[in-house]
């Protein structure tokens, strides 16, 4: 058990690293590529050049996973995370700022279902969503610590922010090569299935989860990349008052899968909060068009947050007690088509918010709303039996 405690917090900690480097850039980046002679277009190719490394390799580093080992893997992502992030401190043209951002997506994607697929392997039963939820409240986190960083260090100089979190990660490096064993008894020796996203998907077995994870980060995505012009246009919300939004969702975020999802489990099932936050998350996103005041606003988007936040570590949680082919395998698959999702949806938001600034809110309601009713049923048979 206490083996097990230590695995944990590395994980944790692990995770917490990677979301305060997907969330440390956000408040800088734009002012450093500016400064490298970078504009708009290099902007949003630059934001969409992440997701897409681990659109392509995360279902690859997690098939590597199950063949060679979780701790391995992890120990490669995390050194090529520190690595990397230190590289991009010192970029000194925009090209080397793309190729370093590349390299780091490709062999960071490593951590995250190497991670999950490493709690699947030590839980069982509810423990697997509690688990889940703890490493889903790392990651909120991450995000709500990354921002906030990044703005802080980003004052005195934009290389800052990246080095201060590659310096975390190397840091880090020590305590997982040391308190964190192999949690894989049985190593496969050929990978499981084919990699990444292909026609297969069609007929694969838990293709509602993976449908599921990609409606999740497309529309998390699409608000993301929508909420802050709306919450200015409607109610002149500047970089404070944005700041205060997202920490308000990141810390919900952490309250409910770092320490409710495991209650909520025990009553109402995975499924049953999968659905719950399919409904929640529509009515949220429905309701931010609405919100008139300051108040409102951080109301409504609280209710989107609540939402987004119950789906995803039951959703891993029945994938992993499901799947037939590698935990490893599977939630590699499912990041991978999260990473879609957080690809394609800023770039969808952004061209519907320049049509009309409801029509994104619009779409991504509707959306849940029609997945919710196609999936149902499907949802509950996975859910049908309490795997151990």
């Amino acid at each position: 058990m206490k083996e097990h405690a230590r695995a944990s917090a590395v994980l944790f900690f692990t995770l917490f690293l990677v979301m305060v480097g997907f969330g440390i850039i956000i408040p800088i980046i734009p002012f450093y590529l500016t400064e490298l002679g970078g504009g708009p277009t290099s902007l949003g190719l630059f934001m969409a050049t992440y997701p897409l490394m681990q659109f392509f390799f995360a279902p690859l580093w997690g098939r590597l996973s199950d063949r060679i080992g979780r701790r391995p893997v992890l120990l490669i992502g995390l050194s090529g995370y520190g690595i990397t992030f230190i590289l991009l401190g010192y970029a000194s043209q925009l090209w080397m700022l793309f190729v370093i951002r590349i390299l780091s997506g490709l062999i960071s994607s490593a951590t995250l279902p190497t991670a999950m697929a490493y709690i699947a392997d030590i839980t069982r039963g509810e423990n697997r969503s509690r688990g889940m939820g703890v490493m889903g409240a790392a990651m909120g986190g991450g995000m709500i610590f990354g921002p906030a960083l990044g703005g802080w260090l980003g004052h005195y100089g934009y290389s800052l922010p990246f080095l201060a979190a590659g310096g975390l990660a190397i840091l880090n490096l020590p305590f997982a090569f040391f308190f964190l064993p192999e949690s894989l008894k049985k190593l496969r020796k050929r990978p499981s299935g084919g990699a990444g996203i292909n026609l297969d998907m069609v007929h694969h077995p838990l293709r509602v989860f993976f449908v599921l994870t990609f409606v999740m980060h497309f529309t998390m995505a699409m608000f993301q990349s929508t909420f802050v012009l709306l919450a200015a246009d409607k109610l002149g919300f500047g970089p404070k008052e944005m700041g205060n939004v997202f920490a308000v969702l990141g810390a919900i975020g952490v309250i409910i899968q770092g320490g409710a999802i495991g209650r909520l489990v025990a009553k109402f099932g995975d499924a049953g909060l999968i659905k719950g936050g399919l409904l929640i998350s529509a009515l949220g996103m429905f309701l931010i068009i609405l919100a008139g005041n300051s108040i409102l606003m951080f109301i409504t988007t609280a209710v989107f947050s609540i939402g987004n936040s119950l789906i995803g570590p039951t959703s891993f949680s029945l994938v992993t007690r499901n799947t037939t082919q590698g935990q490893g395998a599977a939630v590699g698959t499912m990041q991978s088509f999260g990473s879609l999702g957080r690809t394609l949806g800023p770039v969808a938001g952004g061209v519907l918010y320049d049509i009309n600034m409801v029509i994104p809110f619009i779409l991504g309601a509707v959306i849940l709303l029609v997945l919710l009713v196609m999936t149902r049923r499907k949802i509950n048979e996975f859910d049908s039996e309490k795997a151990g």
